[in-house]
């Protein structure tokens, strides 16, 4: 049984090419054609072969016949076996009789069938449309001779009256072997036909087959991402529409791909897929959720933009900025956007983290960590370093699409994304600062090193706001945070 499931699976598993399975049908169709074609005209050859052996041998027992009918009548037994034994030396008369009215053999040479096969008395009675006797066909078997023969009875008339009947025989040797020929010959052409025909279907079959295997390289080629893949050939049949379409499509896909590589530059990553991928449910609205909000401002910015020419300054904040995009990815953040100097990051929405605060603070140190071997590399080419001042807080807060129906951007409000944006403003450079709240959170006790606390009054906030500074984490989790660094220093960001 396991046998019988093995097989069955593997044919069901087997491929044949479209190209094959059409010839396949054609040759079948030529073959089936071919052997029916040859079935009837070997059938017709036969029909014909035995009617010409038929009109001979009417012809010739119809001669005998006449020959015979005075001898007949003056009972010339001599003369009529002189006749028969004349008639028995052609080459193509293997037997020639004299049979009496009563069905007596008066003369005979050669082969003739046995008495009991001449039906006499049926004979005696058969007539033809005309109303005269007919002549009668015997199919027999000389078993000394080793020969089938076929003998013709005609009836030996005198005034309308039957006096007796001649009868000759012939070999049906000629007849086969006609028929042998012509069987040679249909089925020689025949296959030479279904030779030919195979050989045009498989030729037909590869070439039909050719546009269907180059469009399923180019889906291959598509579904790889090589958008630039085009079908190169030209026709003017079915199959060059479909290539047209299908290039035609491959053109609206890159272009696809581009906006949507665009849209990412200026959309979180992860938000750009959600919207992309149902993009008709795109509205503005948001929901309420619960994460974490980190502000990362570059202390001292104003009198770097004094020191700086402009094409300096953007060379500074591609730089990074880009490192920033890179480590909020590597952290589980979500970049949500640059305003001026200052980063907003994201995390816990628009993915769920039930660590989000804990990952805000990760990237937090991470970040002054990565500043500060970044320092020491423009320090050494004589750039001027900078630093940043970080405040992180957590709650609940609208997330989603704000702005007009012409022009949306995916944000986060509430108070908690307010109360980050100010411990961003009491930080003093390299210094992180976070809310009470944070320490509450999921692994932040655990694996981060809390430093000095402060109670500070924020503006429209009536009482005093508790905070904390984070001086590091844990020392279990250097090791990864500098082999993280490695990796993004690696990969020389911001155009450098």
């Amino acid at each position: 049984m396991a046998n019988g499931n093995s097989v069955t699976t593997v044919w069901q598993n087997l491929r044949i090419p479209i190209g094959y399975k059409l010839a396949i049908a054609i040759t079948l169709l030529i073959t089936s054609a071919m052997l029916l074609l040859g079935m009837l005209l070997i059938d017709r050859q036969g029909v014909l072969l035995r009617a010409d052996i038929a009109r001979f041998g009417h012809t010739v027992a119809s001669q005998v016949a006449d020959s015979a009918k005075e001898l007949v009548l003056a009972k010339d037994e001599l003369g009529l076996k002189v006749l028969v034994t004349n008639l028995t030396r052609n080459e193509n008369i293997n037997g020639t009789a004299i049979i009496s009215a009563k069905g007596e053999i008066l003369a005979r040479s050669g082969l003739v069938p046995p008495a009991d096969d001449i039906p006499h008395t049926r004979i005696d009675d058969s007539t033809d449309a005309r109303g005269v006797a007919a002549i009668h066909e015997i199919e027999w078997y000389a078993s000394e001779e080793r020969k089938y023969l076929i003998s013709f009875i005609s009836p030996i008339h005198f005034q309308d009256v039957v006096v007796g009947y001649s009868l000759a025989t012939f070999s049906r040797h000629a007849l086969v072997q006609s028929l042998r020929e012509s069987v040679r010959l249909v089925v020689t052409i025949m296959l030479a036909m279904i030779l030919l025909g195979v050989s045009g279907a498989f030729i037909l079959g590869r070439r039909i087959a050719r546009p269907i295997r180059q469009l399923i390289e180019a889906s291959r080629e598509i579904e790889a991402g090589n958008y630039e893949y085009r079908i190169a050939e030209r026709r003017s049949d079915e199959f060059g529409q479909l290539m047209t379409a299908f290039n035609e499509m491959a053109q609206g896909l890159r272009k696809k791909v581009q906006v949507e590589q665009a849209f990412s530059r200026f959309v979180p990553e992860n938000v750009a897929r959600q919207m992309l991928s149902n993009i008709e449910q795109v509205k503005l609205g948001g929901e309420t959720v619960t994460a974490s909000v980190l502000f990362a401002d570059i202390v001292g910015y104003t009198s770097l933009s004094e020191k700086l020419s402009a094409a300096e300054i953007a060379e500074l904040l591609n730089e990074y900025f880009s490192y920033i995009t890179e480590a909020a990815k590597v952290c589980g953040g979500t970049l949500d956007k640059y305003v001026g100097d200052c980063a907003m990051i994201l995390f816990g929405v628009p993915e769920k983290d039930p660590r989000h605060a804990f990952h805000a603070i990760y990237f937090a140190v991470l970040l002054n960590n990565l500043v500060e071997r970044l320092n020491t590399q423009r320090l050494w080419t004589g750039k001027i370093p900078i630093q940043f001042s970080i405040g992180i807080n957590c709650g609940s807060m609208l997330a989603g699409t704000m702005g007009s129906r012409n022009r949306m951007q995916y944000t986060v409000l509430g108070d908690a994304v307010n109360l980050a944006s100010r411990l961003s403003g009491v930080a003093e450079a390299g210094e992180i600062i976070i809310s009470e709240e944070m320490l509450q959170q999921p692994m932040v006790s655990d694996y981060v090193e809390i430093g000095g606390y402060q109670s500070i009054d924020v503006r429209g906030k009536d009482k005093a706001v508790a905070t904390y500074r984070v001086d590091n984490l844990v020392t279990a989790l250097h090791r990864q945070m500098h082999e993280q660094i490695d990796v993004l220093l690696s990969r020389r960001l911001g155009g450098e």
